[in-house]
């Protein structure tokens, strides 16, 4: 009945199945929730999720009252300094470079578009297993739906889009969890946080208590916030620490607690895992493609993953095209898909990478905060690695900082 199967109706399982069915393809999209639903995040959208938006022809529907423009970045080190630094210089622009949007508002609207395309939807739907051919290939999943009773679906291509906890890498026995490339979060929705810049910066705040880690403050529409910390994994488990003491510290430290005072949290803080794209899992084999978390591709300095989930799904519904043109649904042929993405992305992911281990330096930190704020260089430098990786190449350069230091 189906071309493709698939699972997890995130941004990155919406985004492919919306550009597959445009391909003409038949498409059935499975997910254990039900929407619009909730989902953990930090619920910032980056420039590269915009580009990916207006490429889906969606970017007006973000122009809405449930999402609140972005249009730069506030850093403080550990030492207090401050710095803001804007995503772009053209402030006059119609549209924001990025948004911070509640996943329950951001996935709908991905999900009621792949609908609309032709996309079969089917909710409360648990994947359960994956189906082999005669020769160990994938093609197809076992699934209980609504009512608890148990099917088969077949089809020659299934992509795992289903998150960090993804059930089609579980059954095709992949890495699950290593702590070196892990990162554990938790956030918490605020009302009424105070002191946010007048473009609505995102914040990104290194605390003593929180390195290598971060302590963010996301503003989001009708006064809400999302508040959070992020860390490795590795670390919390060397270190002992609870993320949700953590947090409340961070909330109640002196540098913030005035911005909190009349601050009330909305609903319980919840926590979730991050597989960083410091160590991306194989992303195809014998009829099987992974997209966004489920490959492991979130940036390892941001912890952001929804933009390069939505590119990995638009670079895997361009390769299901190929793969049913050819009919050709092997490991060596969608093997291109998986390097064709890494090709995009290694450079980026690589840089994050010795940028998230840089934070250990905090006098560093420290310094290249400070010295942000004096110099207009130094600020554009950081500015323009969002999306200009020769800016970010730079930011790990000795030479760098050697400037920074006599700056």
């Amino acid at each position: 009945m189906f071309d493709v199967i698939v699972v997890g109706a995130g941004p990155g399982g919406a985004t492919t199945s919306t550009l597959m069915a445009r391909k003409g393809l038949r498409v059935l999209m499975l997910d254990k929730a039900s929407f619009p639903r909730d989902k953990i995040c930090g619920d910032a959208v980056s420039g590269k999720s915009v580009d990916a938006l207006k490429a889906l022809g969606l970017i007006e529907h973000f122009q809405r009252d449930e999402c609140l423009g972005s249009w730069g970045v506030t850093f403080s080190g550990p030492s207090g300094d401050e710095v803001e630094i804007p995503f772009t210089k053209a402030l006059d622009r119609p549209i924001a470079p990025g948004f911070v949007c509640a996943r329950e508002v951001f996935d709908d609207i991905l999900v009621k578009l792949a609908v609309s395309e032709g996309v079969e939807l089917r909710e409360n739907t648990q994947v359960t297993g994956l189906l082999l051919d005669e020769q160990g290939a994938v093609n197809g999943v076992s699934i209980k739906d609504a009512e608890g009773h148990a099917h088969q679906i077949h089809a020659p291509l299934v992509i795992g889009a289903d998150g960090a906890y993804s059930v089609v890498v579980r059954e095709l026995g992949l890495d699950q969890l290593d702590e070196k490339h892990y990162v554990a979060g938790i956030r918490a929705y605020y009302k009424d946080v105070s002191g946010f810049n007048e473009r609505n910066h995102i914040e990104l705040h290194f605390v003593d208590e929180a390195i290598p880690g971060y302590f963010w403050i996301f503003p989001m529409a009708d006064g809400m916030a999302n508040v959070g910390v992020g860390m490795l994994s590795q670390v919390i488990k060397k270190k002992n620490i609870k993320l949700k003491s953590l947090l409340d510290l961070l909330v109640t430290h002196p540098r913030f607690s005035a911005r909190f005072e009349g601050a009330t949290q909305v609903g319980a803080m919840k926590g979730w895992g991050l597989p960083l794209g410091s160590k991306p899992r194989p992303m195809a084999g014998d009829g099987w493609m992974l997209i966004g978390d489920a490959a492991s591709l979130i940036d390892p300095f941001t912890g952001e993953g929804i933009g390069n989930a939505m590119v990995s799904g638009m670079h895997a519904a361009e390769w299901a095209g190929k793969a049913h043109a050819e009919k050709r649904f092997d490991k060596a042929f969608l093997s291109d898909y998986g390097a064709e993405v890494l090709a995009l992305l290694k450079d980026e992911l690589r840089l994050s990478h010795a940028m998230q281990r840089l934070v250990n330096w905090k006098w560093l930190l420290n310094t290249v905060i400070r010295k942000a704020g004096r110099s207009e260089e130094i600020a554009d430098a950081i500015s323009c690695m969002f999306d200009d990786l020769e800016e970010r190449e730079k930011l790990i350069s000795p030479s760098f900082y050697m400037k920074v230091l006599f700056a």
